[in-house]
């Protein structure tokens, strides 16, 4: 057997392990959160495991190998140091709670079969508190398409739980937090309301309150509870890494919104 046919074998398989470990460590942080990908992040592993395999065939595998490196020490970095507490600083947005024309809240995902996700819950939840309160006479929520389920339901049943009375209204079927600005300030104007309460997790609270204000919504932000990691300590290494894709997501999304003019 020519001895390059052993080599090239070892390289492949070299290849195989660092870009498998590469993808491990670009889902442990969440890193497609970034650019909003929605999909199974478990499919990243092979992909990044075949990538890699290619490149250790050519001569840009040393290239590759430095971007494994960088991709470990970042996951050192964000694990044990202080940076996503750092990232974080100016990102949650909390206004002073007052009557308004109507609490919004900003869209999360709702399993298919109609149960809600952590985020999705922790934010209606809020948004039916403040209804039951009196801060407001109706609430509006919004959708994402399917398969993702429907918001209304849940929350007109948990408003009928709290034993109060309470419009809910549907704005439209969204894809991002622009849509849903535009959508709300469309609905302002036809019904000539001024305030709205904007229910939203902490980390988006900032870009949320800014996408409706471009649309000519005075707004409270209300952050509902953070139920993914502990925000306000981040002791722990596997917080810190989870809150690090929601920090990077929004300080990607507030660059790419200014730079649309979705945002004042």
């Amino acid at each position: 057997m020519p001895p390059q046919v052993p080599d090239r074998r070892a390289r492949l398989g070299t290849g195989l392990l660092a870009g498998a470990f590469a993808g491990l460590v670009a889902v442990d942080l969440g890193l497609p959160s970034l650019v909003s990908w929605l999909g199974d992040r478990s499919s990243i592993v092979p992909w990044a495991a075949a990538v890699a395999a290619l490149l250790w065939l050519t001569p840009l595998r040393r290239l590759a190998g430095a971007g494994v490196l960088l991709l470990a020490l970042l996951w050192a970095v964000v694990s044990f140091t202080p940076l996503t507490s750092r990232m974080a600083e100016g990102l949650v947005r909390r206004d002073p709670v007052e009557a308004a024309d109507a609490v919004f809240v900003f869209s999360s995902r709702i399993q298919e079969d109609g149960d809600p996700t952590s985020d999705a819950m922790s934010r209606l939840l809020k948004g039916v508190q403040l209804v039951a309160e009196g801060r407001a006479p109706r609430l509006l929520v919004s959708e994402l398409p399917p398969p993702s389920g429907a918001y209304a339901p849940l929350a007109r049943a948990w408003l009928a739980s709290q034993g109060r009375g309470g419009e809910v209204i549907v704005v439209g079927r969204i894809v991002n937090t622009h849509d849903e600005a535009v959508a709300v300030g469309r609905l302002f104007r036809e019904r000539g309301w001024r305030t709205v309460l904007a229910v939203t997790s902490p980390l988006h609270t900032r870009r949320a309150a800014m996408a409706l204000e471009k649309e000519g919504v005075s707004v409270a932000a209300v952050p509902a509870i953070e139920t993914r990691f502990d925000l306000e300590r981040l002791h722990w290494p596997t917080d810190r890494r989870r809150a690090f894709s929601a920090v990077g997501h929004e300080w990607v999304g507030l660059f790419v919104y200014r730079r649309r003019g979705w945002v004042k």
